[in-house]
């Protein structure tokens, strides 16, 4: 069934393209759109449109990884663009990449942030006020900006909080621009995710 066909792709857990999605599953693009369509209406999928392309991502995080889902995902994860600047980079003013993306689901994981709907994300009481700490101005507000990541395909913060981030992660040394976008990490990924980490500058 195209259905089965597409959630299986979808396994791998990652927003990807209406394009990708059809070439995964060898299906005519304007059915596979439909399709999805009605996954997403049964509340199955998730449709977000980014930078000009639609992309879909299953609802249920405890699917388990399809054959077709490891392939569809390693395929895209092995672009050489991706390896490239794949850890760490620029994406317009804030942080991309792995570092970007861990980061995000970091906040999540503590509470700093929430998803309030699909693809809709708010910071917290307690992300307001830890933010505010590191940053060492008062943050006012609420609605956060997210990009899909090009290379992890998961959402990493963006917009005015996303840039102000970033450039006190610059200032504390965490992490240095380098040339063409590329960011150099100087403290280890495994490192960032402490429970203070965000209050580093102030200890």
């Amino acid at each position: 069934m195209l259905t089965d066909q597409l959630l299986s792709a979808l396994s791998c857990q990652r927003f990807l393209t209406l394009n990708e999605v059809c070439k995964a599953t060898n299906i005519d693009r304007l059915i596979g759109l439909q399709q999805l369509k009605i996954l997403e209406k049964s509340q199955l999928v998730e449709q977000r449109f980014f930078a000009g392309r639609h992309y879909f991502k299953l609802n249920d995080v405890t699917r388990l990884e399809s054959d077709l889902g490891k392939r569809t995902w390693n395929k895209l994860a092995q672009r050489k663009m991706a390896i490239r600047i794949g850890q760490a980079r620029t994406c317009y003013h804030h942080l991309a990449g792995q570092a970007g993306v861990q980061l995000f689901q970091w906040l999540n994981q503590n509470h700093l942030v929430k998803e309030s709907s699909p693809a809709y994300y708010v910071l917290t009481n307690q992300g307001k006020y830890v933010f505010n700490q590191f940053l060492a101005e008062p943050i006012q507000q609420t609605h956060l900006q997210t990009c899909i990541d090009f290379s992890e395909r998961l959402p990493h913060l963006s917009g005015a909080l996303g840039t102000k981030l970033l450039s006190q992660l610059i200032k504390d040394d965490v992490v240095t621009l380098a040339s063409n976008r590329q960011i150099r990490v100087n403290i280890p990924l495994a490192c960032w995710f402490k429970e203070d980490f965000l209050e580093r500058k102030n200890n």
